[in-house]
């Protein structure tokens, strides 16, 4: 018995160890509600955490009466885990525990009026000079630093709110983790990337709230992506700091001095261009048209439709291909609604691979799916894609992948529309976009969306569920007790 015992002690204290070194948690919800995203895995597992000298210091100035506490605490500390020390997490309640409150709003130069998370990323700061002439430039480095790696994220943020039919707004979902993720990117990285959106070529509505304008700012706002509008007719060039062009629903056409800028920059190693094609026009621009075709992609005068008994749909189903630019989205399958045209690919041309030009498919629609050109004529035959990347230079190399030049056409812009926007065309314009800029390793699946489900019980069921509660629940384990009691007397 005495080894049975030192037996059970021992293994008692190995659970214990192995429980507390090697922490697991299981996600039983339907959804997946608590697992966080591949894309937030990613950037916690990247090389901007462990590259750095000292680990990412986050600090959640949190009340613990407040009712997303518990969420944001166990998000915060999965973070933490995930991070294998490079990202380390602090509780504070800034009501109960005022003093170190009040240090740390010194520290970071702002004041607790409501519950806030502050993502501290500097680097190592240089040391002060010796010269006080230097000693100016030198604060002004130290301020430029804290506010590019400093983030400050609000609870009220996090949360999503609707207006019901009395015009009252009330909590509908959290984007937490959609927020921290972005918050902790743009604090890493500090000065934000520089992608210039062509205005004067492109048409776009905006600035109304979820607007396409609005939509495609903030998506890459998330990616520490800032998205400049500029006029390329008075350009001589795209500045130096590009880090890529946008061209999104062109309506106009860029004459031969526009096209020799845009040529300049496409030869540039780097760079970068996303086009949006419109299918709604007839005709796309002709220089545009053109210099895609190029480069082995080509806008079909057609329009996409499938058939929904006797009715034409021009909602069409569609699956991510196995290209690298889509990352974790290939094989996975979305619907894109509204207009839709057809891209024709020439995939493995030897004209092209000379030039180190590869066209690849991005977004290829069912075999169902039928093209019907514009001027009436027979259908054109399949495959039909509705996105393509086009890299130039030599990719297969390591030591010259670097360098190479990227470009994404897409032949669909519903997709940016409110009423049309699924999950899978947020993750394709982020993933595309890190993929453009050389971030394949911060390429994956968004946070799902978590939604605040609100149940509506008639008075004569809330009654029950409260005598259920109140009465009939404890009156079972009560005479469960009394029947246990009962039999061991007897």
């Amino acid at each position: 018995m005495l080894i049975q015992l030192l037996f059970a002690f021992i293994l008692l204290l190995s659970i214990n160890y192995l429980s507390g070194t090697h922490h697991k948690a299981w996600d039983l919800s339907q959804n997946n509600d608590f697992t966080l995203s591949s894309q937030t895995r990613k950037l916690l597992t990247s090389n901007l955490l462990d590259e750095r000298e000292h680990p990412v210091r986050i600090i959640a100035a949190l009340r613990k009466n407040s009712a997303h506490y518990a969420r944001l605490r166990a998000m915060l500390e999965e973070y933490q885990r995930l991070a294998r020390g490079a990202l380390t997490v602090e509780f504070v309640d800034y009501v109960r525990d005022s003093d170190t409150a009040l240090r740390i709003a010194d520290q970071y130069n702002t004041a607790f009026v409501e519950d806030v998370v502050i993502i501290d990323a500097l680097p190592s700061l240089p040391p002060a000079p010796s010269n006080d002439g230097e000693a100016k430039a030198h604060t002004r480095k130290i301020v430029s630093l804290r506010r590019a790696h400093i983030r400050h994220v609000a609870v009220q943020d996090m949360l999503v709110f609707a207006s019901d039919q009395r015009k009252s707004r009330r909590l509908i979902g959290y984007q937490d983790e959609d927020q921290l993720t972005a918050a902790i990117r743009r604090a890493l990285e500090g000065t934000p990337r520089k992608f210039y959106f062509l205005a004067d070529k492109s048409q776009i509505a905006g600035p109304d709230e979820d607007a396409p304008w609005t939509f495609l700012t903030r998506t890459f706002d998330s990616l520490n992506i800032k998205l400049i509008p500029i006029r390329i007719s008075g350009l001589e060039k795209i500045p130096e700091d590009a880090a890529g062009i946008a061209l999104v629903a062109p309506r106009f056409d860029l004459n031969s001095r526009e096209m020799t800028v845009l040529r300049d920059y496409w030869a540039r190693p780097r760079a970068a261009v996303l086009v949006v094609l419109d299918p709604t026009q007839k005709q796309q621009p002709p220089n545009l048209r053109a210099f895609l075709r190029e480069h082995g992609v080509t806008p079909r005068e057609v329009r996409l439709s499938t058939r929904k008994g006797t009715q034409q749909v021009f909602d069409v189903a569609t699956t991510f291909t196995n290209a690298t630019a889509v990352g974790d989205l290939r094989n996975a399958s979305t619907l894109f609604e509204g207009a839709s045209a057809s891209l024709e690919l020439r995939e493995n041309a030897e004209d092209l691979e000379l030039r180190q030009i590869i066209p690849l498919a991005l977004i290829t629609a069912d075999e169902n799916v039928r093209a019907h050109p514009l001027d009436g004529s027979d259908p054109v035959p399949g495959p039909h894609y509705l996105g393509a990347s086009v890299s130039r230079g030599n990719e297969r190399n390591d030591t010259t992948a670097g360098a190479t030049s990227r470009m994404i056409v897409v032949s669909n812009t519903d997709f940016l529309q409110p009423r049309a926007r699924h999950k899978e065309h947020i993750d394709f314009l982020r993933n595309t976009s890190n993929w453009l800029i050389g971030r394949e390793d911060l390429m994956g699946i968004g946070p799902k969306p978590v939604t605040y489900y609100k149940l509506l019980l008639p008075a004569q069921k809330v009654s029950f569920v409260n005598k259920l509660n109140l009465f009939f629940i404890p009156s079972f384990f009560l005479l469960a007790a009394l029947f246990v009691w009962n039999a061991r007397r007897v």
